[in-house]
């Protein structure tokens, strides 16, 4: 039977992560496989921690890690990824909102031969913000990697532990798990999953998280920035062509030149401005490219671990 690691990203999680944890066990048992379950502390300002090592001491199948620094979801799910045994891997979030009980499911379409398997939602129990944050995402990944445009995109997964090592290999500063697993296989598939209403607490996810998570997906994984540039410099050179035409065009019938200081200095701001805006894309390329190389900034790093 395939060994099973459950990888969990944690933060401010005190009040879910025993019912997890024991929900957890209780499918994982009947399934009658090997498993881990790999809960990352993400730093969390609260007690999660105290709280993982009160499990650990009676749970031995749990391995829990704590990061020295608040390095965010995709790096914490990074470096579960780097510490899991398992033939199968599988993500879910900490909130209780993906049910273990549907594990199975994922599991199942594994067994069948997908790379794969990723949980859609009946109806996602998000906020609304939450939700517009996350089409928005959504409806990148499926453009850059040419998904079906009904194909769902959420952290309930199983995964193929070969595809898992191609992506810890990816390493990277700035991670976005979908788009790396999305990177190394193209044998996916949506599996029907409930959603549970948030039990307890309030959602970290925000409207600057949305932006700074569609950023990554756009400069980490896509050169949809460098196109954009590319097409303004072509639409700016076919307008500039089409004024000097015009220009000329006057010229010949008046026989003289047509006055417009105004007009020229936003045409001289216009094209100075398109500039700048290459400038700044490719700086934000070479900035990322010079953090990955010279290694001044990691994805994560372990301050304690428990096995």
């Amino acid at each position: 039977m395939p060994f099973v690691s459950v990888v969990i990203p944690a933060y401010r999680s005190t009040a879910t992560l025993s019912v997890l944890v024991e929900r957890l066990e209780s499918v994982l048992n009947r399934l009658d496989k090997e498993y881990e379950i790999i809960i990352i502390d993400d730093c969390s300002p609260d007690d999660t921690w105290d709280v993982l090592k009160e499990i650990k001491l009676l749970r031995p199948r749990v391995k829990i890690i704590r990061l020295l620094k608040n390095s965010g979801q995709h790096n914490a799910i990074l470096c579960g990824f780097s510490l899991s045994k398992g033939d199968v891997v599988i993500t879910m979030d900490d909130d209780l909102q993906n049910p273990p009980e549907e594990i199975p499911k994922l599991l199942s379409m594994i067994e069948k031969g997908y790379d794969l398997a990723i949980g859609a939602y009946d109806s996602k129990k998000h906020s609304s913000l939450r939700n517009a944050g996350g089409q928005m995402i959504d409806q990148l990944q499926r453009w850059m990697f040419k998904l079906p445009k009904d194909f769902q995109l959420t952290s309930f997964r199983a995964v193929r532990k070969l595809v898992i090592d191609h992506v810890v290999s990816m390493g990277g500063v700035y991670p976005y798990i979908t788009a790396m697993l999305l990177s190394h296989t193209s044998r996916y598939i949506n599996v029907p999953v409930r959603h549970d209403p948030r039990a307890f607490g309030q959602s970290n996810y925000n409207a600057g998280k949305a932006l700074r998570l569609a950023f990554n997906l756009l400069f980490n994984y896509s050169s949809y920035p460098l196109y954009f540039v590319a097409l303004l410099c072509i639409a700016a050179l076919s307008l500039s062509f089409v004024f000097s035409l015009s220009i000329a065009w006057k010229v010949m019938l008046s026989g003289s030149t047509v006055p417009g200081w105004a007009s020229t200095i936003t045409t001289i701001s216009f094209f100075h401005g398109l500039n700048l805006l290459g400038m700044v894309i490719q700086g934000l390329y070479l900035s990322r490219l010079t953090q990955q190389v010279t290694r001044s900034r990691v994805g994560f790093s372990i301050g304690e671990i428990h096995e």
